[in-house]
């Protein structure tokens, strides 16, 4: 069983993963953490315990992955201050965003989606927009998606994002984590664009061979991954 916390030459660190979220037991199950539950889903996949512990601004731990040292992160912040959490970090270990992988909810893709990107835009988010203005935007992405307010003249993003996923949401998302988890490896370990191609393509290969996704659901579906 590999060694798990965080030891004390953590600025060692040759790539960091960070998982957006809000603390408080309180916002643990809301679409706003899926980036927290995705670093446990990646710690759970590597068979390594999960042992995050105070750094700075956050709770961090450090792992080894195929001889690459690794910090993981989970903001201690709100969700919109994560950059502040995330800016000493890489300050301290020196590293550029090229090394930086962050995982977050999306709201422009429905829950059971997800997709890794390089750099852009926030798209909205609160925690994204932070990292970027305190640090840039040339770091990569993986989106795990979460969807629309179904009316959003009666319920607010902001709303939506601090509420629970239904009970079929959350067996879109729970199907996909393990290929969530695979996708967070290979970017350590084979870098952004090998990560990107194999996630993407997995992404969209799972969805076609799924014969279980309602019709209606398959047609949103596929307008994204047709995109």
């Amino acid at each position: 069983m590999p060694d798990a916390g965080l030891h004390d030459n953590w600025a060692l660190a040759t790539k960091i993963v960070v998982g957006l979220g809000n603390p408080g037991k309180e916002y643990t199950w809301t679409r706003h953490n899926l980036g927290f539950r995705a670093l446990d889903a990646f710690l759970k996949a590597q068979e390594i315990p999960k042992r995050f512990e105070p750094l700075a601004k956050s709770r961090a731990q450090t792992i080894s992955v195929d001889g690459v040292r690794v910090l993981l992160v989970r903001p201690g912040t709100y969700m919109n201050l994560s950059g502040d959490a995330v800016a000493p970090l890489l300050e301290k270990t020196g590293l550029d965003l090229a090394n930086v992988l962050v995982v977050h909810d999306e709201m422009d893709l429905p829950a059971g989606r997800a997709k890794m990107r390089l750099g852009g835009g926030a798209a909205g988010h609160g925690g994204v927009q932070s990292i970027i203005d305190r640090c840039g935007e040339g770091f990569a992405r993986l989106k795990i998606g979460i969807g629309a307010p179904p009316d959003p003249e009666g319920e607010s993003g902001a709303d939506w994002v601090l509420s629970e996923l239904s009970p079929e949401e959350e067996a879109f998302v729970a199907a996909i984590l393990p290929t969530v988890a695979e996708g967070i490896r290979l970017w350590i370990v084979e870098g952004a664009e090998k990560a990107m191609t194999w996630f993407n393509t997995a992404m969209k290969e799972g969805f076609e061979d799924e014969t279980d996704i309602p019709d209606e659901r398959r047609e949103d579906l596929g307008q994204i991954i047709d995109a």
